[in-house]
C-alpha cells in the first residue's frame, strides 16, 4: 500500500493544445509590436513593406487569441467576467487586460494603415495617433513575458522554480518567432531588403533564449528533470534546441556571411524561419508537459520551499 508520500501532492493542470497555441501566438504578438515600433516612420520603401505586413499580422494575431482562450475557459461568459474588474495580483486578469489593450491598439494602428493605402477613408487614420506605436510596443513587451509568468505563477514545482527563468526565455523566444515570422513574410512578398536585419535580430534573441535555457537547466537541479530529460526532454532538444535555435541560427549566419543567388537564399530563409517557428511553439508545448509530469512527482513536491 501506498503512503500518502508516494502519491502526488498536487493536481496537474488538464490544458491542451489550445493553451500551448495561446501562449505561443501571444508571443510573437508582442515581438510584432515591437518590430512595428522599430520600422515606424522609417521612408525607406522596404521599412514600409516590413511596417504594413507586421501591423496587419499582429493585428490577425489579436483578433485570433481571444477566441483561443474562450475556448479554453469553456464559456465566453467567463472572458467578460474577468473584465469587470482589474486584478493587479491576478496574472490572469493582468494577462486579459492585457490582451484586449493589445488588441485595440494593434487594430487602430491597422487602421491607419488601411486608411493610408487608400482601403477606408483617409480620415480614419486619425484613430490612431502617433502615440499608439510605441503603446502597442510596449503592451507586446508586456504579452511577451505575459505568457512566462502566467505559467510560473504556480505551486507546480517545475513552473514555480522557473520564476525568473521561463518568463524571461519566453521573451526572447516570442522576439525571435515574431522576427523568423516577419522574415517568412518578407520573403514572400521579396522584400528581401529588410531580411538581414530581421534575422540579426532573430539571432540575438535566439541566443539570449538558449543561454537562459541552459541556465535554468543548470540552477534548477532535479526540479527541472521533467523538462530536459525524457520523452518531452528529447523533444525540446530536438525541436527546440537544436531545429529550433542552432540550426535556424547557422542558416541565418550563413545568409549574411554569405553572398547567395536569390532563390536559393529564399530557400534559406524560409526555412530558417519555419523551423525557428516550429521551435517556439515546441517549447511551449514541452513546459506545459513538463508542468503535468512535474505535478504527478510528490517527491519534488514535498522539497520544494515554502
Amino acid at each position: 500500500m501506498k503512503s500518502y508520500y508516494d502519491r502526488p501532492l498536487l493536481k496537474g493542470p488538464h490544458w491542451g493544445s489550445n493553451v500551448v497555441t495561446y501562449l505561443f501566438l501571444g508571443g510573437i504578438m508582442g515581438g510584432l509590436g515591437l518590430i512595428s515600433l522599430l520600422s515606424d516612420d522609417r521612408p525607406e520603401p522596404e521599412m514600409k513593406k516590413l511596417r504594413k505586413a507586421t501591423r496587419y499580422t499582429a493585428f490577425a494575431l489579436a483578433a485570433i487569441n481571444p477566441p483561443i482562450l474562450i475556448s479554453h475557459l469553456g464559456r465566453p461568459e467567463r472572458f467578460l467576467n474577468m473584465l469587470r474588474i482589474v486584478k493587479f495580483k491576478s496574472p490572469m486578469s493582468l494577462g486579459v487586460w492585457g490582451l484586449v489593450l493589445y488588441s485595440g491598439a494593434a487594430g487602430a494602428n491597422a487602421l491607419r494603415e488601411l486608411a493610408d493605402d487608400g482601403v477606408v477613408p483617409r480620415m480614419l487614420r486619425f484613430v490612431a495617433p502617433s502615440a499608439t506605436v510605441p503603446i502597442q510596443a510596449l503592451l507586446g513587451a508586456f504579452m511577451a513575458g505575459y505568457t512566462g509568468v502566467l505559467i510560473s505563477a504556480t505551486a507546480i514545482p517545475l513552473w514555480a522554480a522557473g520564476k525568473r527563468h521561463i518568463p524571461a526565455f519566453s521573451v526572447c523566444s516570442g522576439a525571435a518567432s515574431a522576427s523568423a515570422l516577419a522574415t517568412l513574410l518578407s520573403t514572400l512578398q521579396g522584400n528581401h531588403d529588410v531580411i538581414p536585419r530581421l534575422e540579426r535580430l532573430e539571432m540575438a534573441a535566439a541566443a539570449l533564449e538558449i543561454a537562459l535555457v541552459a541556465d535554468f537547466r543548470k540552477r534548477g537541479g532535479a526540479v527541472t528533470a521533467p523538462l530536459f530529460e525524457g520523452r518531452v526532454g528529447k523533444r525540446l532538444r530536438d525541436f527546440t534546441i537544436i531545429g529550433g535555435i542552432v540550426v535556424p541560427f547557422a542558416l541565418n549566419a550563413i545568409g549574411g556571411a554569405f553572398k547567395l543567388p536569390k532563390s536559393i537564399d529564399a530557400l534559406r530563409s524560409i526555412a530558417a524561419s519555419t523551423l525557428t517557428l516550429v521551435g517556439g511553439y515546441v517549447l511551449r508545448e514541452s513546459l506545459i508537459e513538463a508542468g503535468k509530469l512535474s505535478a504527478n512527482d510528490p517527491h519534488v513536491a514535498f522539497r520544494q520551499p515554502s
